[in-house]
């Protein structure tokens, strides 16, 4: 026994020496933010020849290991604030659960979580059952047979105990006073910078597939997975050919993060797919739909929406409600899409799928008065006041003070005779100064868009009185004192810029007087554009209105324009969009004459 004892402490020894020697190699190496994976660094090949026999450790012990390193590296379960993010970490705990129903170790206390970050294109497993998956990686997959075979292949390194490996030879040092040569806490140094042997690897995928194909998934998902990693990291991706593709495209980047602690994904592919060859698996069952992919097409649709790219943004709102009817953020970002495209009546369509899911939501009332008018139809405030009838049992307060608002102002829009008088009793309704603040300035809205700029302007100047504090009166009222010919007065009313503390900020070349800024949505830039080019500086509104656009290409859609203001202000635009146009043509033909020398 004695003799035996000798030999395990100086095997444990050697294998000290060599974890001391790689640590000191491995500080040197550049350290970067990367996605957290594995726990540790491999021990390299060396360490792998000690007898890992001697150096193990219990599940039990291998489970409080695991929870100790995951609090170290803040990945105790999350409370997501964000219903999408909660929805896509149940549904990755729920397909985690079947997975691991035919584990061999079932004393390991698995756990999954679920990064909420774009650029976390990676997944991988801790010790003691703790299985990480990022955002970016999910964002790449189309099947919830894809999803298990990435989990699959993590558990699997768990199962086969490749995870706590790692660790033993640091455990079992502590035991003998060996402390220190390779702590805990400080192993973040080469988180990320190897990965497990390839005969681990290859073990992983075997052992990951036979857990996806026992828990009903069909084996091709597997190897799905890998092609179309293989496509996006190996060469033959189609390049982005602009740079709002390129950003879209930004978790494909970051997928060189998942192979930095993986094989090659043609390596794993020929692997699989001998071992579903051999073990007889069905590859041609049918693959499971992924429960939460239309969280994703619906963000990438968004993406394209921001950049003015709304063809690309409608189409990949329609893969999102394809994949899942019901999602209702799909609905609202398809009806945004279509109004900043110009179009008002898939508008009206998109709006109400949205409002039949949702109808608590007061912005989506606001945008289906807003299409209802622009869309020319005769009957809006009777169609308005019938889809507020249908839905009025589960609206909620907020929402049915916003149709009262949308349903007045729809009432002037049309030139109901008895406009005035109607919205007249809305305001003796009994309303808070701030709901009546938010209710007057809406009526002020569609009196200017209908060209009533003084009646506009009354009833803004009576909002501010009612609630002082409210934000965005100003620039409203600016519109229609310009609108009015009242230009100074105009640019004395804007709002100042958030986060400025009123003051003034003037882009070189722009007189201070006739310019104040407001970030975001490039309302500032065109209303000062507008202001400028009445004025006659026609130079300072060119730049203003290219700020504008820079800010949103909105800015550019004419029908956009048209539906959204009044139509002095929309001819104003008109000019400054054909003076912006003209620009482009221009520097588009010097970029082209530049490629030809």
């Amino acid at each position: 026994m004695k003799k035996r004892r000798i030999v395990a402490v100086g095997l444990l020894l050697v294998g000290a020496v060599a974890l001391f020697a790689l640590q000191r190699r491995l500080v040197t190496t550049e350290i970067t933010p990367r996605p957290l994976l594995y726990l540790v660094a491999d021990t390299e090949r060396e360490a792998e020849r000690i007898p890992l026999a001697l150096t193990r450790v219990s599940d039990r012990e291998e489970n409080q290991i695991g929870q100790e390193i995951a609090r170290a590296y803040g990945l105790m379960p999350a409370i997501h604030k964000d219903a999408d993010a909660q929805r896509i970490a149940a549904y990755v705990q729920e397909v985690g659960k079947r997975l691991t129903a035919n584990v061999k170790r079932k004393e390991i206390q698995y756990r999954f979580y679920f990064k909420d970050e774009p650029h976390f294109v990676n997944a991988g497993a801790l010790p003691g059952g703790q299985i990480v998956i990022g955002r970016g990686l999910l964002e790449l997959l189309e099947s919830e047979d894809e999803l298990a075979a990435i989990l699959g292949h993590e558990i699997a390194h768990v199962d086969e105990r490749h995870a706590i490996e790692r660790l033993q030879y640091e455990l079992q040092s502590r035991k003998i006073g060996m402390r220190g040569l390779y702590r805990i806490a400080q192993i973040g140094v080469v988180l990320f910078q190897m990965g497990y042997t390839k005969e681990k690897e290859d073990e992983a995928d075997r052992v990951g597939l036979a857990l996806t194909v026992r828990a009903g998934y069909s084996p091709a998902g597997a190897v799905e997975v890998m092609k179309r990693f293989d496509r996006l990291f190996g060469g033959q991706a189609r390049p982005a050919t602009s740079p709002v593709e390129e950003m879209t495209r930004m978790p494909f980047k970051s997928l060189r993060e998942y192979f930095r602690s993986h094989p090659p994904a043609r390596e794993r592919i020929a692997t699989l797919e001998k071992e579903i060859q051999a073990r007889g698996y069905n590859a041609a069952q049918a693959q499971k739909p992924l429960g939460v992919r239309a969280i994703f097409l619906a963000e990438q649709a968004a993406e394209f929406d921001r950049h003015g790219v709304f063809d690309r943004a409608i189409a990949r709102y329609e893969e999102a409600l394809k994949a899942d009817r019901e999602y209702w953020i799909a609905w609202e970002g398809m009806a945004q899409a279509k109004w900043r495209s110009g179009d008002a009546a898939g508008t009206t369509k998109a709006t109400t799928e949205a409002l039949q899911r949702r109808p608590d939501m007061p912005r989506l009332w606001k945008l289906f008065a807003e299409a209802l008018a622009a869309s020319g139809r005769a009957g809006a405030p009777d169609e308005f006041t019938k889809q507020y009838r249908e839905l009025s049992p589960r609206l909620t307060d907020p929402a049915q003070k916003q149709i009262l608002s949308e349903r007045a102002g729809l009432d002037f829009f049309t030139g109901t005779r008895s406009a005035k008088e109607l919205y007249q009793m809305t305001l003796t309704s009994g309303m808070t100064p701030f709901f009546e603040s938010e209710h007057r300035r809406r009526v002020a809205w569609w009196m200017w868009r209908t060209g009533k700029a003084q009646e506009a302007l009354k009833e803004l100047e009576a909002a501010r009185q009612v609630f002082p504090q409210g934000v965005g009166v100003g620039t409203e009222m600016a519109w229609a004192l310009s609108d009015l010919g009242r230009q100074a007065d105009a640019m004395e009313r804007m709002d100042a810029p958030p986060g400025t503390g009123g003051v003034v900020v003037t882009p070189p070349g722009v007189p201070s007087s006739l310019y104040r800024t407001q970030t975001g949505d490039g309302q500032g830039e065109a209303l000062s554009a507008v202001i400028l080019w009445r004025t006659g500086q026609r130079e300072e509104a060119k730049s203003a209105f290219r700020r504008a656009t820079e800010a949103d290409p909105v800015w550019m859609v004419a029908k956009w324009v048209e539906n959204n203001y009044s139509a002095e202000a929309a001819a104003v635009i008109a000019k400054l969009q054909a003076e912006e146009m003209a620009r482009r043509k221009k520097e588009e033909a010097k970029r082209a004459a530049a490629a030809k020398r």
